[in-house]
């Protein structure tokens, strides 16, 4: 018997034979969160998400980064069968050099950051063309002869013309050349780092930095970020610039048919100040504004009548912060945080950064542990203690041999960049916030299960995934399991960092810890939090005034797309959402609304509350013994036969 949600309409319209090519534009609001949609910060998307389809059950891709999800708009695949993994990946050891978007030189022998088309670019050459190993929404796009442009956030939005086929401007470059060419002729300022893409553009005198950002706010100790001097976002007017040139220059006159906008607020915000600070509000009332300013250019044009709009976000956003009953919630007085005292309501967060490659090595867990990072001053979000102690002392490198910064820098952790060659033994971590990866060089299989014992007895980690290789490892699931596995290309481990999907910051609830980047807002964790994000709907082939609540996820945006232009995408893990199309004949029904998955328990283990860097006796979380992981799914099947599981979110329990 099937359960759940049955929909039923009439039969799909084909706009092309009409005569008129439709247009689609994809809109992606950098990790908006759903409950950030109102009436009054966002009153533009709040009245598309009315007057259109509203998701209420989407599902961000785990693990929730922007460039994993990217790879998933762009595919409509799990990182499992397209093969990309991001924010931060390591090749293993290898000689491969390249240069990043500004030309600096980039040694893959380190952990790399993806979000460069430099980077891609070289990538891209590494895996002789295949960084994906399946098709791509524009490259489908391009082979029907639809022209195609990408707009926004550097290596996000690049990635879904990596070939270059289409045109497009980012943060960082325009292209094609041609392109770059006409917008100067025509008294556009360029990205400044334009050039190191086409060596033969060069910059006006008068050409200025239109995609800069603005100057971050700090605490006195000028490392930890301010959300009380810091009220707005500082990435509003690259922001505008990129979507005016689209809008007045690129639109009219290029006429792209597919075009997506990948613009990096509100997540760069919310990860400066937090998704409950007053800049978070001020981003998105920032990209509500430009959503307005793009749907009055569109009726300008006569085109919006013609034009698909889906909003969608990579993921949603948590506060950085430990479990407050060890690490209360401070006020920030005078450019500082208080030292002792507490403020549960108003207060702001003093902890949740994590060394994993300095906990791994100073507990004696492996030997030759890296990361790729210097070291690293982190006085505060390392962790203050309620007395005003901290998890990572603060150290003078007194003769300025330890970090290489000169006599006297201070710092919270020790360098741990990779050396030339790894020992054959390294553990390379890939730092990538609410989940990092680890990569065992010699794949040694008690390597593996030491580490997974040890993150199991920290508590400030959270699910654990291994490479299927390996075999069952008790307390953790398979990465096919939740379509992690890519042989050749998956990390050993994925472990996502623990999080409080209850706890609230500034009136935001959701916390989690993170690597120790000094953020005050992260992603990447398997918190439902991160997990459920925003999509929204609207135009002349979706419903009007349609509430979703059957499952969905950033999977299926590609696969509704192509359906809508009638491009050839096929075999993709995510579905075509039927439901929400006019005159669609295909049901779609819920088949497990809610089912829960469980490792296999570890018993017998002593766990340590994450107080300290090295495990000690003043640290053990008394009366609890086991591990295990619950992952909860839902699964949707529509009238076509295509059935799509969907990872609602994944949590350690310790009993």
């Amino acid at each position: 018997m099937l359960c759940g949600i049955m929909l039923l309409s009439v039969h799909n319209s084909d706009p092309a034979a009409a005569g008129t090519q439709r247009k689609v534009i994809l809109f992606v609001w950098d990790g908006l969160r759903p409950d950030s949609v109102t009436p009054k910060t966002t009153p533009n998307l709040w009245g598309m998400s009315q007057g259109g389809v509203f998701f209420h059950k989407n599902h961000s891709t785990y693990p929730t980064f922007t460039m994993m999800n990217s790879a998933s708009i762009n595919t409509g695949d799990f990182p499992g069968k397209s093969g990309f993994y991001g924010n931060w990946v390591w090749l293993g050891p290898n000689t491969l050099q390249g240069k990043d978007f500004s030309n600096r030189p980039v040694h893959f022998s380190q952990p790399v950051f993806t979000e460069d088309w430099n980077i891609l670019t070289s990538l891209n050459a590494y895996y002789s063309g295949h960084l994906f190993l399946v098709t791509r929404l524009l490259e489908a796009a391009q082979a029907k002869g639809l022209k195609t442009c990408i707009v926004g956030k550097s290596g996000a939005a690049f990635m879904f013309d990596l070939t270059r086929a289409g045109c497009g401007i980012d943060e960082n470059m325009a292209f094609p050349e041609p392109l770059a060419a006409e917008l100067q002729n025509n008294g556009y300022p360029l990205p400044e780092n334009t050039p190191v893409m086409w060596p033969g553009i060069k910059l006006g005198a008068n050409n200025g930095r239109p995609t800069a950002s603005g100057a971050k706010s700090f605490l006195s100790d000028g490392v930890t970020l301010d959300p009380t001097a810091g009220t707005t976002s500082i990435f509003y007017s690259a922001d505008l610039y990129m979507l005016d040139t689209y809008l007045n220059y690129i639109l009219p006159n290029k006429d792209p048919d597919l075009s997506v906008i990948w613009f990096r607020d509100p997540d760069s915000t919310e990860h400066l100040y937090g998704p409950g600070s007053a800049a978070c509000t001020d981003s998105l009332a920032g990209m509500d504004a430009m959503l307005g300013r793009m749907l009055t250019r569109l009726k300008a044009l006569g085109i919006y009548d013609n034009t698909d709009i889906m909003v969608v976000s990579d993921h949603g956003h948590s506060s950085v912060a430990g479990d407050v009953s060890l690490f209360p919630l401070r006020d920030i007085r005078s450019g500082a945080a208080v030292t002792t005292g507490a403020n549960p309501v108003g207060g702001y967060s003093v902890s949740g950064d994590v060394r994993l490659a300095q906990l791994l090595t100073d507990n004696g867990i492996a030997a030759n542990v890296y990361d790729g990072s210097g070291c690293i001053k982190d006085p505060v979000m390392s962790g203050m203690l309620p007395q005003g102690a901290r998890v990572y002392p603060t150290l003078t490198d007194t003769e300025g041999t330890v970090c290489g910064k000169g006599p006297g820098y201070q710092y919270n952790t020790r360098s741990f960049v990779v050396p030339a060659p790894p020992p054959e033994d390294a553990v390379v971590i890939a730092a990538n916030g609410g989940s990092d990866y680890l990569y065992v060089a010699n794949k040694n299989v008690n390597t593996v299960k030491g580490i997974v014992s040890f993150l199991q007895s920290r508590e400030e980690f959270g699910a654990i995934f291994v490479d299927d290789s390996y075999g069952a490892v008790r307390g953790t699931f398979k990465m096919s399991t939740v379509n992690l596995e890519m042989t050749g290309r998956n990390p050993d481990i994925i472990v996502s960092y623990n999080y409080n999907e209850n706890a609230a910051v500034q009136g935001m609830k959701g916390t989690e810890y993170e690597s120790m980047l000094g953020n005050r807002g992260m992603h990447g964790s398997f918190s439902p939090v991160d997990v459920h994000n925003t999509l929204i709907a609207s135009g002349p082939d979706f419903k009007s005034g349609f509430h979703d609540h059957v499952p969905s996820g950033n999977i299926d945006v590609a696969p509704t797309i192509a359906h809508l232009l009638s491009l050839n995408l096929p075999n993709t893990d995510g579905r075509v959402l039927y439901e929400a199309i006019k005159n669609s004949r295909t049901r779609v029904w819920v088949t497990l609304p809610r089912s829960v998955l469980t490792s296999g328990p570890v018993k017998g283990l002593t766990f340590y509350k994450p107080t300290a860097i090295m495990n000690a006796n003043c640290m053990i979380d008394h009366g609890k013994s086991s591990y295990k992981t619950e992952l909860v799914t839902s699964t949707v099947k529509d009238s076509t036969g295509k059935s799509v599981t969907y990872f609602d979110y994944a949590k350690a329990l310790r009993q």
